[in-house]
């Protein structure tokens, strides 16, 4: 009971933050109110509203900037982008899955080598975070956190451009996200890779980071061609 009233808490910090950058109360490229502060707002723990924070980013409503904080991020903007590169109509999700393949090994080739020991944290926190989501079956925040686990990744690697790729990605990819883990046996396929990338993280292995990003991407894959029933000589 106690673990379904905290994330209730969560849900509601996330809906107050998202209402006030909505009404403008928290502007466009403005900075977030410290976490102590909004704790001291909104009468919740610092754990309900750091889970808001990453919940926000991953929808696109806050970006974080290394060193300074979080800020509104332009989140209608990025809803008004038409007839972007990726709006490819017949793209489906394997062609999806061969961008990530090779976008994601290489950033996480790159993000091992380049992360600091608070980004490792941060990481670990994300992953701890999706843990408690995948026990309390909680689909919502699964896929939003799956989805912060492997953007903060690429932002390790502080390259603009996979920076920006990614983003262009995260739109259209988020239905086919959604739909891996509506089946309870998927969901659970996703807790020991990232559980594995985690810990090429901390030590300091690059090539088998590859490695075990390449085998989640995999079983990613497979996993969403039996939910869809989807071949790619279909096409």
């Amino acid at each position: 009971m106690k673990e379904i009233q905290r994330v209730s808490i969560t849900d509601a910090v996330v809906e107050s933050i998202k209402e006030q950058i909505e009404s403008n109360v928290y502007k466009v490229g403005e900075k977030l109110p410290t976490e102590a502060s909004l704790c001291e707002q909104l009468k919740v723990s610092r754990t309900s509203v750091r889970e808001a924070i990453r919940i926000l980013q991953a929808l696109g409503y806050v970006e974080n900037k290394m060193g300074r904080g979080a800020f509104v991020a332009d989140y209608s903007k990025a809803r008004e982008e038409k007839d972007a590169w990726y709006d490819a109509k017949n793209a489906q999700f394997y062609d999806f899955m061969e961008v990530r393949m090779a976008i994601e090994t290489l950033s996480v080739r790159l993000a091992v080598e380049r992360a600091t020991e608070k980004q490792i944290e941060e990481l670990r926190e994300i992953h701890k975070s999706f843990v408690e989501a995948n026990e309390n079956r909680d689909m919502a925040k699964m896929i939003m956190l799956d989805e912060l686990y492997h953007t903060k990744i690429i932002a390790i690697t502080d390259n603009p451009l996979l920076i920006n790729i990614n983003k262009q990605l995260l739109k259209r990819f988020r239905a086919y996200r959604g739909d891996s883990f509506t089946d309870k046996n998927v969901y659970r396929n996703a807790v020991e890779p990232h559980e594995r990338i985690l810990r090429c993280f901390e030590t300091g292995n690059e090539e088998l980071a590859v490695e075990e990003m390449k085998k989640h991407l995999e079983i990613t894959e497979k996993d969403m061609r039996e939910i869809h029933g989807s071949q790619k000589n279909d096409k």
